[in-house]
């Protein structure tokens, strides 16, 4: 089962992502902040990671970086999620993928399915 990583620091946001995630078959661990996500990163090796910009402690943009720069994390598939003015630009930039919030969760449910389950081409 693949495992995700869910940083954001809005409560009620995470946990309906978090209910949305295991109900759609994956292990769930969450973080708070960009500092707390790159501990789990480090020690959990998810399989993919969603993460919000603006955060308390270390923001989301700094901490994608700092996942970006370091060995046996930077291949981890992100999705920021984000209201951020700039968030798909960032998310670019940092080789992840981006989600605009206000966002649907079909929405979320479809581009993780698509990182985690890709097709196999014949």
């Amino acid at each position: 089962m693949a495992k995700i990583l869910i940083i954001e620091d809005a409560d009620e946001l995470r946990d309906m992502m978090t209910t949305l995630v295991e109900r759609m078959g994956y292990e769930v661990i969450v973080a708070a902040d960009g500092l707390e996500g790159v501990k789990m990163a480090k020690s959990d090796q998810p399989d993919l990671i969603i993460l919000d910009l603006m955060m308390p402690v270390a923001s989301g943009d700094l901490t994608l970086g700092y996942i970006r720069s370091t060995e046996g994390m930077k291949d981890i598939p992100v999705v920021v999620v984000s209201a951020h003015p700039s968030a798909r630009a960032i998310a670019e930039k940092l080789e992840a993928y981006c989600i605009e919030k206000p966002f649907g969760f079909p929405e979320l449910k479809k581009l993780i399915d698509r990182i985690l389950q890709p097709q196999v081409e014949e």
